[in-house]
């Protein structure tokens, strides 16, 4: 018959009952929360208990403010800029052409050579106001040039554009352009206009140069 040793079965009895213990134990509340009754999760830190049946209130949305666009001197020089010729050579092209309805559209009329704008006007209307403007390669205060790659940049003291040529359109794209001056309105125009070129009408359409940006467009386009 096999001889029981007590000492060693008392030993082992009472390891089972403190590892038992062990495992009763709750996890310890980290630095900074509130406690929380058994069967409650704990509160995090700087929120405040829920009172039992009562809904948590909602926490506050954060709003992330983008950044200020730097502002550009329109008229400083772009390194590899170079001057455009007074008077392009090439075949004439004229386009007109008006995206939008009547009382919310933008309208581009221009004329190159070459592929090359050599004048253009823009009108846009925003009932009850109008935007207007028109810069040839001889407009005092107006400087021409061309860019490394290409395309033509046409900078004024309000603002400065950028047209691309490319061999089924042309794209002008706005940069800081002073609403107030041309349209008696607060702001900036950015955005882009693009005019399909080739046979038949034209077609264009716009990115951004018609967004409101501002408390007083956005009352005008709700009125309309």
């Amino acid at each position: 018959m096999q001889v029981i040793d007590f000492k060693v079965y008392f030993l082992y009895a009472a390891m089972s009952v403190l590892l038992s213990a062990c495992a009763l134990q709750p996890s310890p509340t980290p630095p900074g929360e509130t406690p929380a009754p058994p069967g409650e999760t704990p509160t995090p830190p700087g929120e405040t208990p829920t009172p039992p049946g009562e809904t948590p209130a909602p926490q506050p949305e954060v709003v992330v403010t983008p950044p200020p666009v730097p502002k550009i001197d329109p008229m400083a020089d772009m390194a590899g800029d170079k001057p455009a010729p007074l008077a392009p050579q090439g075949a004439l092209e004229r386009i007109d052409c008006r995206s939008g309805e009547e009382f919310l559209h933008a309208r581009m009329s221009f004329e190159a050579r070459g592929g090359q704008v050599s004048s253009f006007a823009y009108y846009s209307v925003w009932k009850p106001r109008t935007c207007a403007f028109d810069f040839a390669r001889n407009s005092p205060g107006v400087k021409w040039r061309i860019t490394s790659d290409g395309a033509t940049r046409v900078q004024t003291p309000q603002g400065r554009f950028l047209i691309r040529t490319r061999p089924d359109a042309y794209v002008f794209e706005f940069d800081q352009v002073d609403r107030y001056r041309y349209c008696g309105m607060s702001g900036e125009i950015n955005g882009s206009m693009t005019i399909s070129r080739g046979r038949g009408a034209p077609k264009c359409s716009v990115a951004g140069i018609m967004d409101a940006n501002d408390a007083l467009l956005d009352r005008l386009k709700q009125a309309k």
